[in-house]
């Protein structure tokens, strides 16, 4: 048992390299920061060039870790493994200096003296008098190379650091440990060849489109997509992949993936592919192994993504993906309400039971499969969507298939999102960095630190909430504000609980946040109220003016609030 302080004073210092990498200088910082929060004692950071002590805290590599005989294989952690480990009185916190020293701090801070850090701006730091730690030797790595808990605007580069997250799309500076960078993130072949530069003299370059009869073939302009098939089509996007690598020395991954749309060519060569692999993504996999094997030589710390979306879902028979090649597989048509490999939706297209198939199809032909997978109601941002009894053990099944990544797509809206976002969040950071963690006690954690007093009538209300979904009522990211788990008489049970969490409520911002999450069945009665009703317009214009108050950005993807206030107001949501 190690003593770190005693009475706000302490013993200890930490111990850095002399010439440090930024993010381990950080990971010091960090480290001080949040053990003089805890004890009120002051722990100096000093270089590994004064002589060796007994008391320290030694943060990656350095002259005092070589000195140790800790039997730590620094170079085996990888860029993000970590290794905590006490050898006599010394504490060791040891990783790479990307990023695993900064983890090995923050796993300390947090696994093991009780630290948490729920959103941006609320964390929970204990407070001891006498601050111990038991003798550690505890070696992890981390089972996915990427983890995205993604939500727009909510990629606050500490909290995404302290939770050990990696992503692309958070504000992650270098002393932050950086990022996995993608050069392009999805659904470039729009840039890579591009029908604003070359449909007017080569239609030829683009889709081939029979109509509903299978008549009347044309070209696609616009957005569409290349024919994968044309050998000029093949080299235009290996110049263009060259071009934007060239301009991003830092890249790990660029996105070689399909269009959003089902517009796919249906020309004679395309077609024949497809036929012999069995699958629209043979020639899209095809297309983007070319590319793969002409920039692996010059760029060979480089993968190229791609996605196994709508109609390139199933895997090809013949094709497999590059050393050097990313699938993305994208859960988009599935049910959100029930784990992946228990849900009763199966057998059809598009449906759980192709999913898992095509997961395990992927999962034995990639090197490196990642998940595109989805958090949100897109269409109804502001309702309630049950989904958090899935959240671990998808991952769970993601990881035991072989999957080294996941994306997962939350909310869309700026600045502010609705409804239980930030507490997604936060278990999906969590869950994505170690999956073993028990998600219950994650869940009420994060009620506790961010709705105070008023957590256990909001805990009730998120258990009425997943009561609702029942083995043959399914949950999807489109769904209207007309579903079964959002019965009326879910919406009568849930009033006396926010009732209840209101008077609860400690101060003015707990309050506002017990009532901004009310704004999501506040938005499902109104959807459920007649037209005709003579309360309903008063009613419509209170939410509209409270969900403006609460900072929410959008009710729905891609609109801002005033796109749909006009349907709120004629219950036509």
């Amino acid at each position: 048992m190690l003593t770190l302080a005693q009475n706000k004073k302490t013993d200890y210092r930490i111990v850095i390299a002399k010439n440090p990498a930024p993010s381990v200088f950080h990971a010091a910082e960090e480290l001080r920061r949040f053990l003089w929060e805890i004890s009120g004692a002051n722990f100096p950071i000093v270089f590994d060039d004064v002589p060796a002590r007994p008391k320290e805290i030694v943060v990656g590599q350095n002259a005092h870790l070589a000195a140790l005989d800790t039997g730590i294989d620094v170079a085996a952690l990888g860029r993000e493994g970590i290794w905590l480990k006490t050898v006599g009185d010394t504490l060791v916190l040891a990783g790479s200096d990307v990023r695993g020293a900064l983890y090995a701090v923050y796993e300390l801070l947090d696994e093991h003296l009780g630290c948490r850090w729920f959103t941006a701006e609320i964390s929970k730091i204990p407070h001891r008098a006498v601050l111990t730690l038991p003798a550690l030797d505890k070696r992890f790595l981390p089972p996915l190379e990427f983890r995205d808990p993604y939500m727009l605007s909510y990629g606050d580069g500490a909290f995404y650091s302290r939770n050990r997250c990696n992503a692309e799309s958070a504000r992650l500076e270098p002393f932050e440990g950086g990022k996995v960078t993608y050069a392009r993130f999805v659904h470039t072949l729009d840039e890579l060849v591009s029908p604003k530069t070359y449909f007017a003299e080569h239609p030829e370059y683009f889709a081939l489109r029979y109509d509903k009869d299978g008549e009347n073939p044309t070209r696609q302009s616009g957005y569409a997509q290349p024919c994968l098939t044309n050998p000029n089509v093949l080299e235009i996007a290996k110049k263009n992949v060259r071009k934007i690598l060239a301009s991003r020395p830092d890249a790990d991954i660029l996105s070689v993936s399909q269009n959003d749309n089902y517009s796919y060519c249906q020309c004679d060569r395309c077609k024949a592919v497809d036929e012999e692999e069995g699958s629209h993504a043979g020639t899209l996999l095809r297309f983007v192994n070319a590319i793969a094997e002409d920039i692996e030589t010059d760029y060979p710390n480089v993968a190229i993504d791609t996605l196994a979306y709508q109609y390139t879902r199933k895997p090809p028979k013949i094709t497999k993906p590059r050393k050097n090649v990313i699938v993305r597989l994208c859960s988009i048509e599935c049910c959100f309400g029930h784990p992946l490999d228990e849900c009763s939706l199966s057998g059809t297209e598009g449906g759980q039971g192709s999913f898992t198939s095509d997961l395990e199809g992927w999962s034995a032909i990639s090197n490196r499969l990642h998940i595109w997978d989805y958090t949100a109601n897109f269409a109804h941002a502001i309702q309630p969507f049950p989904d958090f009894k899935v959240l671990k053990p998808n991952i769970e099944y993601f990881i035991r298939h072989g999957v080294t990544g996941i994306f997962e797509e939350g909310e869309n809206s700026v600045p502010e999102h609705g409804e239980l976002n930030p507490l997604r969040q936060y278990v999906l950071a969590k869950l994505l960095w170690n999956p073993d963690r028990d998600f219950d006690t994650l869940v009420n954690e994060f009620l506790a630190g961010y709705f105070g007093m008023a957590a256990p009538a909001i805990r009730a209300w998120y258990d009425l909430l997943h009561a609702g979904v029942t083995e043959d009522v399914h949950v999807h990211i489109y769904d209207s504000p007309r579903q079964p788990y959002l019965s009326e008489e879910f919406l009568d049970a849930s009033e006396p609980l926010f009732d209840e969490a209101e008077r609860l409520a400690e101060d003015d911002e707990i309050l506002a946040r017990v009532k901004k999450l009310r704004l999501s069945i506040r938005y499902v009665r109104l959807a459920l109220t007649p037209t005709d009703d003579p309360n309903r317009a008063e009613a419509a214009e209170r939410f509209i003016e409270d969900v403006r108050a609460s900072g929410i950005g959008s009710y729905r993807e891609g609109t801002v609030l005033a796109d749909v206030e006009p349907k709120i107001r004629a219950g036509t949501i």
